[in-house]
């Protein structure tokens, strides 16, 4: 693990500037989905408070269905994941995962601007439980993938048009890895945010 842990870090350290593309990237998803709450129409905002007061009901209330919730949480967070992962491999996915990864950003700044705004400053404490720290974690996750499907599609484009070389072997190995890494995180996170922060969320309210 240590060994693949290291390799990760090297790999960091040599696309320095792709990772702080994506990092600002994240930052801007965050910050257009903060905005956005604040410009949407009055009905929109009358649904979102009412779907935000159900949800915290039924989680002070104890009557999410965790089940259910486990399995969508996994469909949006490990499907998504591998949705990127498969575009990585795929010439048209250089553009498609960048834009994946800001929808995830912008989601999250969404959810924090809407809790805040309906709930002032409980709204702080509640946002903070509702994103810290799988889903930070998981925007992570997502960054990482982005950073090899971005990888890959380069390497991809750059042996169809000027014939380089590639040994796709051992590409995909590493790659490969990478998913598995993520799906497990993945998995970890989900479960933290079925089980544990509907309990964080109780304790607030």
């Amino acid at each position: 693990m240590k060994k693949y842990l290291d390799k990760l870090q090297r790999n960091i350290r040599i696309n320095k500037n792709l990772f702080v593309f994506l990092i600002v990237i994240i930052i801007v998803g965050i910050l257009a989905g903060s905005i956005f709450m604040t410009i949407v129409g009055s009905n929109d905002k009358i649904l979102i408070a009412e779907y935000l007061k159900d949800f915290f009901t039924n989680t002070k209330n104890g009557e999410l269905n965790y089940n259910n919730t486990l399995f969508n949480t996994l469909i949006f967070t490990i499907g998504f994941a591998i949705l990127m992962w498969l575009l990585g491999i795929s010439v048209i996915g250089f553009f498609v995962v960048i834009f994946m990864l800001f929808i995830k950003s912008f989601i999250i700044g969404f959810s924090i601007s809407s809790i805040i705004i309906n709930y002032k400053l409980k709204g702080i404490l509640l946002s903070l439980a509702y994103v810290f720290p799988h889903q930070i974690i998981n925007v992570l996750v997502f960054m990482l993938i982005t950073a090899y499907a971005l990888i890959i599609s380069v390497k991809l484009i750059n042996s169809l048009i000027a014939k380089q070389p590639l040994d796709f072997k051992r590409i995909m190995h590493k790659y490969t890895i990478i998913l598995v890494f993520s799906v497990i995180t993945l998995l970890l996170t989900s479960l933290y945010e079925v089980f544990i922060m509907p309990k964080l969320l109780t304790m607030i309210l």
